[in-house]
């Protein structure tokens, strides 16, 4: 028998009729029906951004079990549902993910965007640099900006691209990397996994 990749449960433990018959999935559906959908799509400055679930102690603990504790097996369970989704919104578009420094990637072994999007099979393009390992949500709120100066890019997409990362808090390392490929004033439109709180207060306030 199958068990969820989460919490170890059978499959069908949780699941409503409809998900049972016509809903595949890699996770129960006690641990499904806790991610949090979010609806809503974001403006912020020269920013739109699309988040397909709230950022909550739920999802707090599972990136943190799966970067941080390199339980690499949770990996597909972020975009499973948003899987062909993300076919369709990439179709045109390359993937353009925000970087991790390199003490980062040498201690996990692995880029933690990369693997996130690996059941999605989008096209990604992994083309910043993290001169610093930095980490934006420890950051008091004065000195995250400083993402600006830490933030390379080594080279352009070849195509039309979407910004990815798995979680935006203060919107500045989208921004960074916005500032880098934008071209004049245009609006560049970027895909996370969560929306924080913060994200959400600092978008209603503008």
């Amino acid at each position: 028998m199958n068990r969820c990749l989460i919490c170890m449960s059978a499959l069908d433990e949780g699941v409503t009729l409809k998900e049972y018959l016509f809903e595949e999935d890699i996770i129960c559906g006690h641990c499904r029906h806790r991610f949090i959908k979010n609806d809503r799509i974001y403006t912020y400055k020269n920013l739109k951004v699309h988040a397909f679930y709230q950022y909550d102690d739920f999802m707090e603990s599972l990136l943190y079990q799966f970067k941080e504790g390199r339980d690499v097996a949770l990996a597909d369970v972020f975009l499973w549902k948003q899987r062909k989704k993300m076919v369709d919104i990439f179709r045109q578009h390359q993937c353009v993910i925000m970087p991790s420094s390199k003490e980062k990637l040498e201690s996990r072994g692995f880029h933690h965007l990369k693997k996130i999007l690996a059941c999605s099979k989008v096209e990604i393009c992994d083309c910043f640099i993290k001169t610093k390992n930095y980490k934006q949500s420890l950051q008091r709120a004065q000195n995250r900006e400083k993402i600006h100066s830490i933030m390379q890019f080594s080279f352009f997409p070849e195509k039309d691209f979407y910004l990815f990362d798995d979680v935006v808090t203060s919107g500045n390392t989208l921004l960074a990397a916005a500032s880098l490929l934008r071209k004049k004033e245009e609006m560049i439109e970027a895909y996370v996994l969560s929306v924080h709180p913060r994200f959400v207060e600092i978008c209603d306030k503008q």
